[in-house]
């Protein structure tokens, strides 16, 4: 299942060095979103769900004008400990492994740019600049 994790740059980076992280809920496809959302196929089901990520992202940023960033990760059964309405959360800390990309949210919401896991790190400096 893939979830979507709204994060400062600052987790992102912390994230990426540790390769491990405590995190918080996973905007995800859970029974009851499936339930409740029963006329949206897959594609617009993960895009609701990012966008709900996009929006917590964006109340995280300590500036305004910077970007908000969400990480995708795909997680299994077995790491989930709680399943909510439209998220689930995690058993044990959040693996780097586990990320699949990474989305930059423009500061008005609008947009958001699709960052490839190996593009993270060549990104990340930009990113801590508020570039």
């Amino acid at each position: 299942m893939r979830g979507y994790l709204p994060v400062t740059v600052d987790e992102i980076a912390s994230f990426l060095a540790n390769q491990s992280m405590e995190c918080g809920p996973l905007y995800a496809p859970t029974i009851k979103f499936l339930t409740a959302n029963s006329e949206m196929d897959e594609e617009e089901g993960e895009y609701l769900l990012s966008m709900l990520a996009a929006d917590e992202a964006l109340e995280m940023r300590e500036d305004s004008d910077r970007l908000g960033f969400i990480l995708a990760l795909e997680v299994t059964d077995q790491e989930i400990s709680e399943h909510g309405e439209n998220f689930v959360l995690l058993k044990e800390a959040a693996k780097w492994e586990s990320v699949q990309c990474a989305f930059s949210v423009s500061p008005d919401g609008e947009e958001l740019t699709w960052f490839a896991t190996q593009e993270i790190s060549l990104a990340l400096d930009q990113w801590l600049k508020g570039i």
